[in-house]
């Protein structure tokens, strides 16, 4: 979190509870496939790419290997700008709620904590 953030977090203890919850888990771990998913899937569309190309030119699968190669290379950068939109769209959204709860505190009052005795009825089993 930025010292810009947390200068405003101190500054509204009103609703510090629900700007703890816009707070990254700092034990999460993204999965292997979140990780690398993106960058599998666009290097293999560019392997496939020339491959399908050269089907219909009807060379074999594997001839103009350095378009293969410069296929999967655009691939990889085209996967890292995908996934540096998708950060990027991601950050200005959770600004954009933290500004938000921020201007207007009257609309996120604290909630009470209630038990789930006060929530559920009695239960009395039937023979």
């Amino acid at each position: 979190m930025s010292k810009h953030h947390s200068h405003e977090i101190s500054d509204h203890p009103e609703v510090q509870w629900a700007l703890e919850l816009l707070k990254p888990d700092p034990n999460y771990e993204p999965s292997v496939a979140t990780k690398y998913g993106p960058d599998v899937a666009c290097m293999t569309m560019g392997f496939s790419i020339p491959c399908l190309a050269n089907y219909l030119g009807r060379r074999p699968f594997y001839s103009r290997i350095q378009m293969h190669v410069i296929a999967v290379t655009i691939g990889y950068f085209i996967a890292q700008f995908g996934k540096k939109l998708v950060s990027d769209f991601h950050a200005e959204r959770d600004t954009r709620m933290r500004d938000y709860i921020i201007r207007h505190p009257e609309l996120f009052p604290e909630p009470e904590r209630i038990k789930y005795s006060q929530v559920l009825d009695a239960w009395t089993p039937m023979r």
